[in-house]
């Protein structure tokens, strides 16, 4: 009973698997895949009449020599001949449509599950995203959807083919002796019982790497990426970094290598009945021609058909141990895509205008996994149209607090207010869009400087005046006129023409694409650390010029900026231990004036 169950269990998860890749190839390329299937059947198809050439050549051949009958021998090997010629040509043309489709929806179904993963991943509520389960789950697809996408698509090409030459090469057989089939089936048995067993040592292995190639990829980038040169010419450490990357591929490649040996080796042992089998059979149907019970040609054709046969099945079986794998391979894939994704649509519509300001009441909060509390009873508000800044030593919790005001997080005890709802209750699509945020790590893309800066609201039609005017805003202008492209100019030294801006124009570039977006909050997570003190006071005083009705947040540990801020938010260990206008914290004589007067003693 157990072994009928688990029968059913693997037929039950071939189904599922070939009807799942069938789907994912329809919806890539649904014309391309009727071609190849159709393309692969008609070959299949030719199989038998293309045996039914070889007797009739054969024959004519043997009654030319015993009844010295010539003209008749010619007669039967032209008409053999030239049915052959087309057969042959017609399986060419065939062939070739399969390599054609068959390699371009290869390439495409990787492609597309490439961007179907990243789409995904984009998605993902944070907590989910950053961690490892997820992280290693989305490498294990990665690593295996280039290798497998080819196999996915095998089944796919060759079944139909596999299909009708089982057929065609059945006939002769059932013509001749239809018990020839079972032992013929039987004996490959085996076969995919290893079968089955390699594809789970494979998954097996493919997820315990699946963490370090992680770190591969890492070290991959680190070698080969243009924004390393610099500091790898410096530190000379890429051997380093070269020799563990080899180190740890060969480990995955030999233990892969001892895999494929072991499976090799049993498939070897396992199919020695099997050939034993087939050249009996050859035998046996020679002799039968020699006594004359057979025609040479009957004996020709049903030799033929049964090593098709065998043939066919042997690869049938091992289209379903690749498929077998494949469901391993598509189970991840369906398993990273079947991961909950934020609810962006539903929920209160967020205010055209903040009325009431921002309000933290006593939030709580640590990562998952921690035990620690990043941010404890954190309460404070902020109006409307005021700006605030935030201070405090690294680790602190600044940047914690703005991931939960951007809800990346969300608090585990109390509650962020917004026009008097919790910002959990708000549609979170809404939400987003009027928040503008430039993080320390920003996107630096080697497009346009035109792109890097309209991404800050790619659903409004591009506006070459708003581009020039969140330029204008950032002191950037002069940099762009230099150009030779201007606008146009890509942003990286590694294409034609382009340009590698220095760490303090980037950052403008990323500010200017955030005052590009008509957002109602800004939030600067230390958005001029790279530029100096004066240029820093002259954006920084831009910014809140053209933002004097929005809520901006800064985080900086320049004071000389902080101090220009209508409130100032201390924050130590996670704690909020003062709040107030630069004046009033400095009459204080507390945290944040012993900060200041730290900082200040270095520019005296």
């Amino acid at each position: 009973m157990l072994k009928v169950e688990n029968i059913l269990t693997n037929l039950e998860k071939f189904i599922k698997t070939y009807t799942s890749t069938v789907k994912i190839v329809w919806n890539t390329d649904r014309s391309g895949l009727i071609k190849l299937t159709v393309a692969n059947a008609l070959n299949g198809v030719l199989v038998y009449p293309s045996l039914l050439v070889a007797k009739l050549l054969i024959d004519s051949v043997m009654l030319s020599v015993t009844t010295h009958n010539v003209s008749a021998g010619i007669r039967g090997m032209v008409i053999s001949a030239v049915l052959g010629l087309l057969i042959n040509l017609s399986q060419q043309i065939l062939q070739g449509i399969d390599e054609v489709y068959s390699g371009t929806l290869a390439n495409v179904l990787s492609e597309k599950i490439q961007i179907s993963i990243s789409r995904k991943l984009s998605l993902l509520p944070v907590p989910i995203a950053e961690s490892p389960t997820t992280r290693n789950l989305q490498q294990k697809v990665l690593d295996n959807a280039g290798r497998s996408t080819w196999s996915l698509i095998i089944p796919i090409s060759t079944f139909p083919e596999l299909f009708f030459t089982i057929i065609s090469t059945a006939i002769p057989i059932i013509t001749f002796q239809p018990l020839i089939i079972i032992p013929s089936v039987i004996l490959a048995i085996p076969n995919i019982i290893i079968g089955v067993g390699f594809s789970k040592s494979q998954h097996a292995l493919s997820t315990e790497f699946s963490p370090k190639w992680r770190i591969w990829s890492a070290l991959e980038d680190f070698a080969t990426k243009g924004r390393y040169l610099y500091e790898n010419k410096i530190l000379g450490h890429v051997e380093i970094l070269l020799d563990r990357r080899f180190k740890m591929a060969n480990e995955n490649f030999t233990r892969r290598q001892k895999l494929s040996a072991s499976y090799a080796k049993k498939r070897q042992i396992v199919s020695v009945p099997l050939y034993t089998f087939q050249s009996g059979m050859q035998l046996y149907l020679y002799y039968l021609a020699i006594i004359q019970t057979l025609t040479l040609g009957t004996a020709q054709i049903t030799s033929n058909a049964i090593n098709s046969f065998i043939s066919s099945v042997y690869r049938i079986i091992r289209q379903a141990n690749d498929i077998f794998q494949n469901y391993l391979f598509v189970n991840d894939y369906e398993t990273f895509m079947d991961l909950p994704e934020e609810d962006q649509l539903s929920g209160i519509h967020f205010p055209e205008k903040i009325i009431e300001g921002i309000d933290f009441q006593h939030v709580w909060f640590k990562y998952p996994q921690s035990n620690n509390w990043i941010l404890k009873d954190v309460s404070f508000k902020i109006n409307p149209a005021d700006n605030i800044a935030i201070v405090g030593q690294n680790g602190a919790g600044k940047t914690t607090l703005i991931k939960l005001l951007c809800r990346f997080y969300l608090p585990q005890k109390g509650a962020i207010i917004i026009d008097g709802h919790n910002i959990e209750d708000y549609n979170l699509k809404e939400y987003r869009f009027k928040f503008s945020a430039l993080f320390q790590d920003f996107a630096q893309y080697p497009f346009s400087v035109e792109d890097n800066i309209r991404f800050g609201d790619i659903s409004q039609k591009k506006s070459s005046k708003k581009i020039h005017r969140a330029a204008k805003l950032t002191g950037i202008t002069g940099f762009i006129e230099s150009l030779p492209l201007g606008y146009k100019n890509p942003l990286d030294k590694e294409f034609k023409d382009g340009v590698e801006p220095s760490k303090g124009l980037w950052q403008r570039v990323a500010l200017a694409r955030i005052l590009y977006r008509p957002s109602e909050v800004l939030i600067l997570d230390e958005p001029t650390s790279n530029v100096d003190p004066q240029s820093e006071e002259e954006i920084f005083s831009k910014v809140l010029e053209v933002a004097k009705e929005k809520i901006i947040f800064l985080v900086s540990h320049r004071f000389s900026t902080v101090r220009k801020a209508d409130k100032i938010l201390v924050l130590e260990h996670g704690t909020v231990i003062e709040y107030g206008t630069h004046h009033d914290l400095m009459k204080k004589n507390g945290r944040y004036k012993e900060l200041f007067e730290i900082q200040a003693q270095s520019f005296r």
